[in-house]
């Protein structure tokens, strides 16, 4: 059964098996009665126990659909809709890309970072304004930056706080000494300064990396296992990726022309036989109102929020337009992340990563179903939708493998000094700035090295990492939380005890 149909079946409407005291009246042991009853959370997993008590396993936990197993990097041995011949299905496809290409057009980043909120703020008692972006600013206390098209703010500022009056958010809003009276519009944009010089804002393109073999890697070129005696804190199997073939980065160079120094092992989610729909992808940012208004001001729908991209058209609300569409292991390039880059610092810094969207196929369809209102003697039904429910999954898909390290020391030199890289950044004044490449092992601060193994002319790469598939909107901030009844489960919020948020002290 492993869906919200089941529940209606006799099994579970049969008053003879046990059930709690929520269910006073036999007779009305419903449907509705049925889903509190018997739905459960285990682990983090929902599904039920069996309540046929005939029947071997009869306290055997089970899932709904889709299950963990439909979530596992280990080939799934009992698919989705399988048959007989069916085989073992993957659930995901890996690769190994790195940065090859920039997208320095996209809405969001073109001429600028868009500006998407223009708030009112306290700062010692005086009113300012805090400018709210999707990504990370990279700002601090003293930064200079260049606003631009808006109505009353354009022109160059110091910024004075970060975060809001309460100490929120201070990666995503900073602070200008400016009166909250101006607006912003589809072309309001801000600019990081260094020295006077502009920082420039792009998304960074991943390519699928070659082999020694081979101008790319392959599907086939690594092997899946589940790690023996190994589960996580959920229960949940913790497995093994192996790269069988080597991997070649001999003249390969980055976006920026310089020699490779990060990879990425590449996931995408499969449909696991028919059950999730294609992938979409966007990035995560935290919630900020403004983002919730994009079928007025129709230009917040290029910015890719991961959690407003669904599949529904206009309903519940118009989508956000997604980096990518259709994203599969078959393409050769994916997007990767978003950076800012100021030649005068010779360095990029990441501020969000792209995440991947999918969904059940069937939670997208509205599908009608009577159930039964009351059994017994003289039984009625019911009609109700269980669909269609937008709200899916996301995961980071880019995982980092580091096989270089640049110096955290700026060289400079001129036409005259020996030894300048070919990556180096010509400043047009003569002078050429670059970052040293350091050899494995060397150690330049106290930060720990990057080091690993080199035997039989290879370079050996190993490291762990927790992999999350997330709701899209499981606290219903972003409007695709499906609350008609049966409702979806509504998130359990964490919080850390410790937090306390301050606004900067900017005297």
């Amino acid at each position: 059964m492993q869906t919200w149909k089941g529940f209606n079946e006799l099994a579970f409407l049969d008053t003879s098996y046990p059930k709690d005291n929520s269910v006073n009246d036999a007779t009305d042991f419903n449907y509705p009665d049925s889903i509190k009853n018997y739905l459960k959370k285990v682990d983090g997993w929902y599904g039920y126990f069996n309540p046929d008590k005939t029947k071997a396993g009869f306290c055997n936990f089970i899932d709904m659909e889709p299950t963990r197993e439909r979530f596992s990097f280990t080939p799934d041995l009992n698919p989705y809709k399988a048959t007989i011949n069916t085989p073992p299905v993957k659930n995901w496809e890996l690769t190994i890309s790195y940065p090859y290409d920039t997208d320095k057009d996209h809405p969001m980043i073109k001429d600028g970072l868009l500006i998407v909120e223009a708030i009112s703020v306290t700062v010692s008692t005086k009113p300012m304004t805090a400018f709210g972006v999707a990504c990370l600013h990279n700002l601090t206390v003293g930064d200079s930056v260049k606003i631009t098209g808006t109505n009353g703010y354009n022109g160059i500022h110091t910024v004075v706080r970060t975060g809001l009056d309460n100490g929120d958010l201070k990666g995503y809003y900073f602070v200008l000494d400016l009166d909250p009276t101006g607006l912003i519009n589809s072309s309001s944009r801000f600019k990081r300064l260094v020295s006077g010089n502009e920082s420039e804002y792009y998304f960074r393109i991943f390519k699928k990396i070659k082999t020694r073999n081979t101008p790319i890697i392959g599907s086939d070129d690594y092997e899946t296992y589940k790690l023996a005696f190994s589960q996580n804190i959920y229960n949940d199997d913790i497995t093994q990726f192996v790269f069988n073939e080597d991997i070649d980065v001999t003249d390969l160079v980055d976006n920026l022309g310089r020699p490779l120094s990060e990879l990425y092992l590449t996931k995408i989610k499969t449909s696991s036989n028919g059950l999730f729909t294609n992938i979409s992808s966007g990035i995560e940012t935290p919630y900020l109102s403004n983002l919730l208004t994009n079928n007025t001001n129709t230009y917040l729908s290029d910015v890719p929020v991961i959690n407003r991209i669904h599949n529904g058209g206009s309903l519940p609300f118009q989508s956000h337009t997604p980096l990518e569409v259709n994203v599969s292991i078959n393409d050769d390039t994916y997007y990767g992340d978003l950076v800012e880059y100021n030649k005068y610092e010779v360095q990029e810094v990441i501020l969000t990563q792209v995440s991947h969207r999918f969904n059940t196929i069937n939670r997208e369809t509205n599908v009608n179903f009577s159930y039964y209102d009351r059994v017994g003697d003289n039984p009625t039904t019911k009609n109700i939708d269980l669909g269609p429910r937008q709200e899916g999954y996301f995961y980071n898909p880019h995982s980092l493998i580091k096989i270089r390290e640049f110096s955290s020391y700026i060289e400079q030199g001129d036409s005259k000094t020996e030894g300048i890289p070919s990556y180096a950044v010509d400043l047009l004044d003569g002078r050429y700035l670059w970052r040293d490449l350091l050899d494995i092992g060397y150690n330049q601060s106290d930060v720990k090295p990057l080091d690993y193994p080199f035997m039989n002319g290879c370079h050996y790469m190993y490291q762990n990492e927790c992999f999350l598939v997330r709701r899209q909107d499981p606290f219903d901030n972003w409007g695709l939380y499906y609350y008609k009844f049966p409702s979806d489960p509504l998130g359990d919020r964490m919080t850390d005890k410790y937090m306390i948020n301050r606004e900067d002290d900017v005297c």
